[in-house]
């Protein structure tokens, strides 16, 4: 079998809300083969895709007429034989081809990605809701918002607020994180896991300070208290705040993943399949993870494609924590001809060949490309902030 070509898919996804997420497009990769089989991959990247188009256009010589079923040997050549061995962008155009060969593979075989890697070690998989507040900072609209995601099936939570802070001393910060983890917990009561996501927004003064805000309302994990480079940082905020933490979305080795986890910065691993050249290296992670007693969450903000790609790591990682999933409550949660179902707080197992979807290609036809937005924060005097 011979890859023939690669075709970039790139739908129009707008997220509802008051305008504090990312307005994306979700980029799909279709990698097609002289026998017929198409694999499916994602390799959304927000606001970052004409630079994807870019590096799968610098890659495709080495892509073309290879086996998609020699995954590794494919990948060691993407990530090895351009001198440069990436970053996020050309880790995400590689991402995405690697997913997709593992769904050709799954379906030359007709089995699930998940059976040929030594079965599943669990029968349904846990997921938490992000996005589901539309990026309210609000407690009344914070508090409206998580009663409709338990109607949608959701028993775990993850939140963040996009609002601009000042180093080092911000009280007014600390409270209203505090305030939006009282609404929450309130609402959902004293059993169901909540998260709290700090986009690296914080120095580690004021991560230790919203941390310790944080610990009566009994999290799961603080999420990116700070920039995931600051590896001492991440270090002084574990050792001072009694919530686990957690990283990794911007990784995209597992060298890196490495250096945090030997010094147990992080608790908690969150590879994103999209990001980190795929799900091989997202399962080298979860193994890097065991070997340290720590936990494995893939993270996932994106469209049901990588998430129920992700379905398939959660399945065979044993220290497999819980699976992210963006709340989806109109058309984007039908791009896939199957949508995912959120039953009491789980995801059951995909039992299909590959990874067991296909996409809804009249309804994506629907939904063309759109110009992609992320938000931009700034201080009181102009200076800029993280997102």
């Amino acid at each position: 079998m011979k890859i023939t070509r690669i075709e970039p898919v790139l739908v129009g996804a707008p997220t509802p809300g008051c305008g504090l997420l990312s307005n994306r497009n979700y980029f799909y990769l279709l990698v097609h083969t002289d026998e017929g089989i198409t694999g499916l991959g994602e390799a959304t990247l927000e606001s970052h895709d004409d630079s994807i188009l870019g590096a799968l256009r610098d890659l495709e010589d080495l892509i073309v007429g290879q086996d998609p079923t020699r995954i590794g040997y494919l990948m060691q050549v993407l990530i090895r034989q351009r001198f440069w061995k990436g970053g996020v962008v050309k880790a995400s155009a590689i991402s995405g081809v690697e997913l997709a060969c593992w769904d050709i593979l799954g379906k030359s075989l007709g089995k699930p990605v998940w059976q040929l890697l030594g079965g599943a070690v669990r029968d349904k998989i846990r997921v938490y809701a992000n996005g589901w507040s539309g990026g309210a900072t609000d407690p009344a609209v914070i508090r409206d918002k998580t009663q409709e995601a338990q109607a949608y099936g959701y028993a775990a939570f993850k939140f963040s607020l996009a609002i601009p802070s000042w180093p080092l001393h911000d009280t007014e910060t600390v409270r209203r994180v505090a305030k939006a983890a009282e609404t929450v917990r309130d609402a959902v009561g004293p059993d169901a896991a909540i998260c709290f996501d700090g986009h690296g927004r914080y120095d580690s003064n004021l991560a230790i300070q919203i941390g310790r805000a944080l610990e009566e309302y009994d999290l799961m994990f603080f999420e990116e208290p700070v920039q995931p480079e600051d590896e001492e940082g991440m270090l002084r905020v574990a050792r001072s705040v009694n919530i686990p933490v957690a990283a990794g979305e911007r990784l995209t080795r597992p060298q890196e993943f490495r250096r945090l986890i030997e010094k147990r910065a992080i608790s908690i691993a969150q590879p994103d399949l999209a990001h980190c050249h795929g799900f091989n290296e997202g399962l080298k992670v979860a193994h890097l993870a065991e070997a340290f007693d720590a936990f494995v969450a893939p993270h996932c903000p994106m469209s049901p494609v990588i998430t129920a790609i992700s379905l398939h790591l959660d399945a065979i990682a044993p220290n497999f924590l819980i699976q992210e999933r963006l709340f989806l409550n109109d058309w984007r949660n039908e791009v896939i001809t199957e949508p995912l179902q959120v039953k009491e707080g789980f995801i059951e197992l995909p039992k299909k060949p590959g990874w067991g979807i296909e996409l809804d290609e009249e309804l994506i036809r629907k939904h063309p490309r759109i110009v992609a937005g992320t938000p931009r924060l700034f201080r009181p005097d102009g200076a800029v902030c993280d997102w």
